[in-house]
């Protein structure tokens, strides 16, 4: 069976753009994809496709970062698949399988790369803030809460001013964790 695999790092990114151009190169049987970040290989649908392939499968991603930017992992599910006899195909090296001797080093090459560009990313992000948080102009505000958590930050504040739960109690029946709700109560 031939499987696609496509990520993105964020939600408001096109995932659907990776499909396309995967699957009108390859017969596909099933398509897999998740719009979260790379840096760890734990996500819901790379779950299940890791849970599903057996000998004489084949993955197809399109660049070897969308599996992920942690060599370590990376280069761990590829030997996984390599055991149990799965191939991985890599869409943007001229559709090599990573999991042939010289496609395994094709790929501990990228990996690292894909690691060292995420790396370099988080850097570049840590000045600006930093940068941002000296000016001290209102210029950075932090990351923002979504209207989902504010909502149930609410929820949490009501419980505690109605039912005098404790602010821990509320958070947790509210599904947020206590620091989410000091951070909501502080900027209040």
């Amino acid at each position: 069976m031939n499987y696609i695999y496509a990520r993105t790092s964020t939600k408001e990114q096109n995932v659907e753009q990776q499909v396309k151009l995967l699957a009108d190169k390859y017969k596909v049987d099933r398509i897999f994809s998740d719009q979260t970040s790379g840096k760890t290989l734990d996500r819901p649908e790379f779950n299940t496709l890791k849970d599903l392939v057996v000998s004489g499968d084949s993955i197809i991603v399109q660049d070897l970062s969308r599996i992920g930017r942690n060599t370590v992992e990376v280069v761990t599910f590829v030997e996984d698949m390599i055991k149990r006899g799965v191939q991985i195909n890599v869409d943007d090296l001229g559709q090599i399988d990573i999991t042939s001797s010289a496609g395994k080093m094709v790929m501990t090459t990228l990996a690292a790369v894909a690691t060292m560009q995420r790396e370099q990313l988080l850097e570049k992000q840590a000045i600006g803030i930093a940068t941002a948080v000296n000016a001290d102009d209102g210029r950075y505000i932090g990351k923002q809460q979504s209207d989902e958590t504010i909502k149930s930050c609410e929820e949490a504040l009501d419980l505690i001013d109605k039912m005098k739960y404790s602010k821990a109690k509320a958070a947790k029946a509210s599904g947020i964790s206590i620091a989410t709700l000091y951070r909501y109560i502080k900027k209040q």
